[in-house]
């Protein structure tokens, strides 16, 4: 029996792990000025409304510009080739930046194991940040528009 639902439960989430595209774990590795302002680009794209990091926080969202602005800055100061110390604070910057944007990627999977109300049988549940992102979205503005419902008294009642 035990087999029978483990098989099952793979059998449905599957497909949901299988659309997923995999999330970004290098955003950023420009070692020049110009592979940079490439993927500073792409980055600044997707943390637009419907993009990768869409869901980013506003002050994650501010981190990641001070970042990408202090590499840019490094970068445009040493045209050539980069000082060691100057290397080692790039490498720095990028690995900050880019773990801000990993923990933002809406193509991250989150996987959860817990048991249902009334069972004792762990399931493992998972999806995206962005799906749930979105379904926070949808539950938030569900519970505002029964909150602006108004209330209504019974028949009877005092």
């Amino acid at each position: 029996m035990r087999k029978r639902f483990s098989l099952l439960a793979v059998t449905l989430l599957l497909p949901a792990v299988c659309l997923a595209d995999k999330a970004n774990e290098r955003a950023v590795a420009g070692q020049t000025l110009a592979t940079f302002e490439r993927d500073a680009a792409a980055v600044r794209e997707g943390m637009e409304p419907g993009g990768n990091y869409g869901y980013i926080r506003p002050e994650d969202k501010a981190r990641v510009e001070k970042r990408l602005d202090d590499m840019q800055k490094l970068l445009g100061e040493h045209p050539g080739a980069l000082a060691p110390q100057d290397k080692m604070t790039l490498l720095n910057e990028q690995e900050e930046l880019n773990a801000l944007l990993l923990q933002n990627d809406n193509n991250r999977l989150i996987c959860d194991r817990s048991a249902h109300t009334g069972s004792r049988i762990p399931t493992t549940t998972c999806q995206t940040y962005g799906q749930q992102m979105q379904r926070q979205e949808r539950d938030r503005h569900a519970l505002n528009d029964l909150q602006k419902q108004p209330q209504t008294q019974r028949a009877g009642g005092p």
